[in-house]
């Protein structure tokens, strides 16, 4: 490789990680990564969803948008509002939390299905208190439930 090729190869190596460290867009609005765990009662809820749901306009279109995630069995999640874990447009959110459902094959296991650890108020965008800010930045986001045990 010559050194111009090499200069070349540098210079779009540095701009695809710079792109790739400030906002993205797969969409109309910019997006900003956001990752976080959930906890119940201080233990990491095992499985589920978390829904982002825009209180405030879009910056560019006014438009107000949904990012989710998937948690996984440690609590772990990341959003994805236009793609794939690609973050939340910047402004403040209603959150809701989804626990993980489980498969029932027949009436027995029916009978026998573990109780939901997330108390109700926080599966409806009409009860919950859950609110949080996404900035045009890294977005580390913990949401820490209670239930009345």
């Amino acid at each position: 490789m010559n050194t111009m090729s090499l200069k070349r190869f540098s210079w779009i190596a540095f701009s695809v990680c710079f792109v790739l460290n400030t906002g993205c867009s797969g969409g109309p609005e910019d997006t900003y990564p956001v990752q976080g765990t959930v906890t119940v009662n201080g233990a990491p809820l095992d499985g589920g969803n978390v829904q982002f749901e825009l209180i405030t306009a879009g910056e560019k279109t006014g438009d107000r948008y949904t990012a989710r995630g998937t948690i996984d069995a440690t609590g772990h999640y990341r959003l994805g509002t236009f793609g794939e874990d690609d973050g939340a447009t910047p402004g403040r959110y209603r959150v809701v939390v989804f626990p993980k459902v489980e498969e029932w094959i027949d009436d027995d296991s029916r009978a026998s299905r573990p109780q939901n650890p997330v108390p109700r108020k926080y599966s409806s965008l009409k009860t919950t208190d859950l609110v949080f800010e996404v900035k045009p930045e890294n977005n580390e986001i913990h949401i820490e439930l209670q239930s009345g045990r």
